[in-house]
C-alpha cells in the first residue's frame, strides 16, 4: 500500500506527521509519500534514521490553514497539500489520503476530486469508539450537522456494509441515536428514518434507537446520527476517558500502597488505556466517496499519525465496500432521487465550475510554457468570480441548506396523517446501476443536494471556520 499523507496539516505538523509516517513504514512496511514543502519536510525527515524506509516526497507550496473557509481554500490553494495528496489518489499513483489538517476542506476536497459514490447524497465520517465488547462504529461524527431521513438511511447502508467487510460481521446491528429507547421519543428526523429503516431489513439489521448511554454498552454495532450530535457524543467520551485516567493516575499515585496496587493491575490498565486513547485509533474513513480518504485527529501526535496510516493501509477493500454500498442503494432509491438537474443549474453546474477553476491555473502555467517558446500569446480565460460561486452556492443550498430536496433516494414514500414516510423498496432483484467504473463506482459523480461547503474542524465538524481539528 502506498499512502499519501498530509504532511503539512495538523496542529503539530510537520514535525509530528513526518516521525508518524517514519514509525508506520518502520513498523508495518507501509510506503508513505509525505505531500508538502519539499525543503521543510527534507529537513525533518533528516532528523530521523529513514534512508532505507519507503518515504518519498511530493512537493506542494501552499497549506490550507486549520481557520481557514474549506470552499475557498480548495479554490483558492490549487497547490495545496490536500489537493496535491487527493489527486495522487485520482491518478492512481497512491491508494489512500490521510490528513490531520482542516476536515472540512478535506471533505469538501475529496468530494471534488475523488467524487461521491453514485446515490450517495452526503460522504459522512465513520469513527471507531470502544465498547466493552471490541467497537463500534458512529456514524456521522462530524461531516454534516444537518441531515434529512434519506441521509441517515444511507449513512446506515454505508456503516453497515464497511462494518461486514471490514469486520466480517454478517448483520451488523444498527441504531439511531436517540434521547429513548421508546419509538415515540426522539425528533422528526429520526422518526422519519426509524420508518425507512424497518421497511428495508433485507439490506440493514436495524434494532431500533439507541441512547448516549448504550454506545459504549455494545448494544449496537452501526450507531447513526448526525454530524453534529455524533461529534458531541464523540468528544463527550473522549473528554470523559481522558478524566478518568486522570484520575486513575492520581488515585495510584499517592502512597507506596497504592503504587503497590497499581503494579498488580498495571497490565489491565494499560489494556483500558490503549482502548480509550484516541490516538489508537488514528483517524476515520470518510464513507461515500470513490477512494479512501482517513480524516485524522486535528491534535495528532506522531502515534496517531502512525495509527492513521495503519487505518488507510486496512482499506484495501474500498473497491468491495463501494460495489456493495452502490449495489443496496440502487435497490432501495428511486430514479426520481438520482434525476439529473437540468443543465447549467444546481449543486451539478457549480461543481463544475468549481472543478473548472480549480485546474484553469495549471492550464494557464502550461500555456505560458508553450508561449515562451513559440512567442505567441497566452490565451486568456476569465476568472470565475467568488461571489458567483457563492450565488450558485446559496442558490443550490449548500450553505446552509435551504432547499430542502423532496426526494427520499430510491424509495417510494407516502404521505401520512401524521407524517410518517412509508417507504416501499424497489425490487431487490433488480440488478444495481453502474456505469462500468472499477468495482461499480462512478467517479466524480456530484448528487443533486450535496453540501460541499459544509465543514469541521474536529473530525469533520462542520464550522465555516475550523479551529480545533480532533
Amino acid at each position: 500500500m502506498k499512502i499519501a499523507l498530509d504532511a503539512m496539516g495538523g496542529d503539530l505538523a510537520p514535525k509530528a506527521t513526518v516521525e508518524g509516517a517514519v514509525l508506520a513504514a518502520r513498523d508495518f512496511g507501509i510506503e508513505v509519500v509525505l505531500v508538502g514543502d519539499r525543503e521543510i519536510l527534507a529537513k525533518d525527515l533528516a532528523e530521523h534514521d529513514a534512508s532505507r524506509l519507503p518515504i518519498r516526497i511530493e512537493h506542494a507550496p501552499e497549506v490550507i490553514l486549520m481557520d481557514d473557509a474549506p470552499l475557498d481554500a480548495v479554490l483558492s490553494k490549487q497547490h495545496s497539500s490536500i489537493h496535491v495528496g487527493l489527486e495522487l489518489v485520482k491518478r492512481g499513483e497512491a491508494d489512500a489520503f490521510v490528513s490531520a489538517g482542516n476536515s472540512g476542506a478535506v471533505m469538501t476536497a475529496s468530494m471534488m476530486i475523488l467524487g461521491n459514490l453514485n446515490f450517495v447524497d452526503r460522504p459522512a465520517i465513520a469513527s471507531l469508539v470502544p465498547t466493552r465488547e471490541g467497537e463500534a462504529l458512529l456514524i456521522d461524527a462530524g461531516a454534516n450537522t444537518e441531515v434529512k431521513p434519506i441521509n441517515l438511511l444511507q449513512f446506515a447502508v454505508m456503516g453497515s456494509v464497511y462494518w461486514r467487510h471490514v469486520r466480517n460481521v454478517s448483520r451488523p446491528r444498527v441504531g439511531i441515536l436517540s434521547n429513548g429507547e421508546e419509538a415515540s421519543k426522539g425528533t422528526e428526523l429520526t422518526r422519519a428514518a426509524a420508518a425507512m429503516l424497518e421497511q428495508v431489513p433485507t439490506y440493514v439489521n436495524y434494532i431500533g434507537y439507541v441512547e448516549g448511554r448504550d454506545i459504549n454498552g455494545a448494544k449496537a454495532d452501526i450507531i447513526v446520527t448526525d454530524g453534529f450530535n455524533g461529534n458531541v457524543a464523540l468528544k463527550t467520551m473522549e473528554g470523559f476517558a481522558s478524566f478518568m485516567l486522570g484520575n486513575l493516575r492520581e488515585l495510584f499515585g499517592t502512597n507506596w500502597r497504592t503504587r503497590l496496587a497499581y503494579l498488580l493491575v498495571r497490565k489491565n490498565l494499560t489494556a483500558m488505556r490503549e482502548r480509550l486513547d484516541p490516538n489508537e485509533y488514528g483517524g476515520a474513513p470518510l464513507l461515500g466517496i470513490s477512494g479512501v480518504s482517513i480524516i485524522a485527529h486535528g491534535s495528532s501526535n506522531p502515534r496517531a499519525i502512525r495509527s492513521a496510516l495503519r487505518a488507510a493501509s486496512n482499506e484495501h477493500l474500498v473497491n468491495h465496500v463501494n460495489a456493495e454500498i452502490l449495489e443496496i442503494l440502487g435497490k432501495i432509491q428511486p430514479a426520481a432521487g438520482t434525476a439529473k438537474p437540468p443543465a447549467g443549474k444546481g449543486i451539478r453546474a457549480l461543481f463544475s465550475k468549481m472543478r473548472e477553476r480549480l485546474h484553469r491555473k495549471d492550464r494557464e502555467e502550461g500555456a505560458r510554457k508553450d508561449e515562451s517558446h513559440t512567442g505567441g500569446e497566452v490565451p486568456h480565460e476569465a476568472p470565475l468570480e467568488r461571489e458567483e460561486i457563492h450565488a450558485e452556492a446559496d442558490a443550490s443550498g449548500i450553505d446552509a441548506g435551504r432547499k430542502e430536496s423532496t426526494k427520499t433516494g430510491s424509495l417510494k414514500a407516502e404521505s401520512h396523517a401524521d407524517g410518517a414516510a412509508v417507504i416501499t423498496p424497489i425490487d431487490a432483484s433488480a440488478p444495481a446501476v453502474t456505469n462500468g467504473a472499477t468495482a461499480g463506482v462512478e467517479k466524480n459523480h456530484t448528487p443533486a443536494d450535496a453540501h460541499p461547503a459544509e465543514s469541521g474542524a474536529d473530525r469533520g465538524v462542520e464550522h465555516p471556520n475550523p479551529k480545533d481539528h480532533q
